[in-house]
């Protein structure tokens, strides 16, 4: 027998095709589907340093590279940096008359220098001074290629901006609509352009035309930097050279020797909101507050979908029946019936996508807005198994969860053949497995399974809806190799 606690032994079907553990999965409950990380967009809602759990606003942190101006990392090991306290001893001053004598010392004060813990790397390896703050002020390198980089940065947003309004020129000339007007401009003929110069307003195209005008392209050279006569004599001491990982920590200056280390800013943490891509409704929405670990809207599948897990099983062997035990938990707060099913038995799916008229994609398309139509892709998932389990034919009762029967050893014992024990909202089955006489030795040793069961949906539809739905869930259950 082999006992398996771990639940990636059991992987759903998501509603794409993917197969997921359920604690990777989620559930919508306004089109009643199950989603995977493929299957939702993802959406930023706020950046913040998860050492120093300062909150900024988008726009501050894309000024900032996404970095933490007051927390850094090791160069070298790259974990964070801690601040320590010394006390330093100032210089004596000789005498201002020019005599030998010297002026009174002053107390020592308290300097402050980086330190890692793990690495015992520190900001005085690298000649970096103390500072006199314990947090800000650390001296920052300038890179001798910035201009360089932002000639380079500007050249390439004008270009996409170009490239964007004719887009948008090719789009109005394609749909040409008599009678209607989308927006303000399609009636008065006044485009943005035409209203910032009315205005007195910079006009967004000549300042990309000029960007791409003063662009002086990157030229070859054909002298080369010779390498140093030494190259392949001198010894190489790799406790000085600085490894891969290190280099590319900092890009802009790929340091080549470990004295050349320096702080690295930490990057920003994001707290992301996701949305369904059919129904455009959150699934998980975080707190604001970076120090919270609480969500506003958590729609996990484990919450909603009945939890299988495997206590144990018997050697699976070609062309024999094998014992097998699950366990099915209801994870609502609802009473729920269930059917154990084969996934031929469960019905097709029908997806209705909503018809769009050409007004209406391109008054999107004119506006820039953003589209959230998705059209869903939907491919037969690999269920292919050479096990069989044997469904019976009885529909089985869940009790709703209770947080209070956790603590309760009392289980129940049912005289069924089926059912093994019951305790709150679990249940443990005792089923058997049918092998495939053809299957070989060694091979892995899978079973489909299908789940039947019924949901209470407490969202308050929009419009006259059943609460009750009867749902389907397909999931594959890995019972290790063939005997």
């Amino acid at each position: 027998m082999a006992y398996l606690t771990q639940p990636d032994y059991v992987k759903y079907v998501c509603s794409c095709g993917q197969l997921k553990p359920i604690t990777s999965l989620y559930f919508c409950r306004h089109c009643l589907k199950i989603r995977c990380g493929f299957c939702i967009c993802h959406e930023v809602d706020s950046h913040h340093c998860a050492n120093c759990l300062e909150n900024m606003p988008s726009s501050e942190a894309r000024l900032k590279k996404n970095r933490c101006s007051s927390c850094f990392d090791c160069p070298s090991c790259f974990h964070t940096l801690s601040t320590r306290a010394t006390m330093a001893q100032q210089r004596q001053a000789q005498d201002p008359a020019g005599g030998d004598a010297k002026v009174e010392n002053k107390q020592p004060k308290k300097m402050y220098y980086l330190s890692c813990f793990n690495c015992r790397w520190t900001s005085r390896d690298v000649g970096i001074p103390d500072q006199s703050v314990a947090s800000g002020g650390w001296p920052e390198r300038t890179n001798p290629f910035l201009s360089r980089y932002n000639q380079l940065l500007d050249y390439y947003k004008a270009i996409a901006q170009q490239e964007k309004q004719e887009k948008l020129e090719r789009e109005r000339k394609k749909f040409a609509i008599r009678g209607k007007y989308i927006t303000l401009t399609d009636k008065t003929g006044l485009t943005g352009a035409m209203a910032r110069n009315i205005a007195g307003l910079p006009s967004s195209e000549s300042g990309s035309s000029a960007a791409i005008a003063n662009f002086t392209p990157s030229q070859a050279s054909e002298e080369v930097e010779e390498l140093p006569d030494d190259i392949y004599t001198k010894e190489v001491n790799l406790k000085q050279i600085t490894s891969m990982p290190q280099r590319l920590a900092a890009p802009e200056w790929q340091p080549a020797l470990v004295a050349r280390l320096h702080p690295l800013a930490k990057l920003l943490s994001i707290k992301r909101s996701q949305r369904c891509r059919a129904c455009d409704h959150n699934l998980t929405k975080p707190e604001y507050n970076p120090g919270s670990i609480k969500f506003k809207i958590e729609l996990l599948a484990y919450y909603h979908v009945p939890e299988v897990k495997i206590i144990s099983y018997e050697t699976i062997k070609p062309g024999e029946k094998s014992a097998l035990l699950l366990k099915l938990t209801n994870p609502t707060a609802h009473e729920m019936q269930l059917r154990l099913l084969q996934p031929a038995d469960v019905p097709p799916v029908e997806e209705k996508e909503e018809p769009r008229s050409i007004e209406k994609s391109l008054e999107k398309s004119l506006n820039l807005e953003k589209d959230t139509s998705y059209r869903s892709i939907y491919r037969t998932a690999d269920v292919s198994s050479s096990c069989v389990v044997v469904t019976p034919a009885t529909t089985l009762t869940l009790a709703q969860r209770d947080d209070a029967a956790e603590y309760d050893d009392d289980s129940q014992h049912d005289t069924s053949d089926i059912i093994l024990w019951r305790k709150s909202n679990k249940l443990a089955l005792r089923l058997e497995v049918q092998t495939d006489s053809a299957a070989q030795s060694g091979a892995p040793a899978r079973a489909a399974l299908a789940l039947e069961y019924s949901y209470r949906n407490t969202v308050p539809p929009a419009a006259p809806a059943p609460n009750h739905h009867t749902l389907y869930a397909t999931l594959v259950l890995d019972l290790g190799t063939v005997g």
